[in-house]
């Protein structure tokens, strides 16, 4: 006998089928809930001083200056200035008219 090749017709009432296509609706909803609040909790990805320079749309000296006045944070990671995404999503809504 091969693999696959036995299969089996199952049947159920209708009103069956529609709870269990509710309730694997609401597992589903609750599994996607579930993932979001992980990803929530997962930690920032960390930026270079360019790529965060690019997205604040400033040069790096600038972003330096930024650094020395305490209006950006920073991360050092072997001897390197990293910047957390959450930070500069906060310094761009800080700054937005």
């Amino acid at each position: 006998q091969k693999k696959g090749l036995n299969m089996k017709v199952i049947t159920m009432e209708s009103s069956a089928f529609t709870a269990l296509t509710e309730q694997i609706a609401e597992i589903a909803a609750h599994v996607r809930a579930v993932s979001g609040e992980s990803k929530g909790e997962s930690p920032d990805r960390l930026l270079t001083t360019r790529e965060a320079a690019h997205l604040l749309n400033v040069s790096t000296r600038t972003l330096q200056r930024m650094r020395s006045e305490h209006r950006i944070g920073y991360v050092v990671l072997r001897g390197k200035c990293r910047y957390r995404q959450s930070e500069i999503d906060r310094l761009l809504a800080d700054c937005t008219v």
